[in-house]
C-alpha cells in the first residue's frame, strides 16, 4: 500500500470516528435542540471569514452646540 493509500484509509477511518462522537454527543439532545445545534453551524460556516464593514457610530452629542468646557 503506497502512503497515499495509508493516508486516504486513514482519513477515512478518523472521519468515522470524529461523526461517531460527534452523533454521541448529540444523541442527548432532544430533536428541537440538535436541529438548533445544526442551525448555528450552518450559520458559523455561511458567515463570511472577513470582519464585518464597521457601522458608523451615533455621536454622543451634536457636533455644534456640544458641551462646553469653561476656564477655570
Amino acid at each position: 500500500m503506497s502512503s497515499i493509500e495509508q493516508t486516504i484509509s486513514d482519513l477515512k477511518s478518523l472521519e468515522a470516528a470524529g461523526e461517531a462522537a460527534l452523533n454521541a454527543a448529540l444523541s442527548r439532545l432532544s430533536p428541537a435542540e440538535r436541529d438548533a445545534y445544526w442551525a448555528s453551524v450552518r450559520r458559523c460556516y455561511n458567515a463570511p471569514y472577513n470582519d464585518a464593514p464597521a457601522k458608523a457610530r451615533a455621536a454622543l452629542w451634536p457636533r455644534e452646540g456640544g458641551p462646553q468646557l469653561r476656564a477655570g
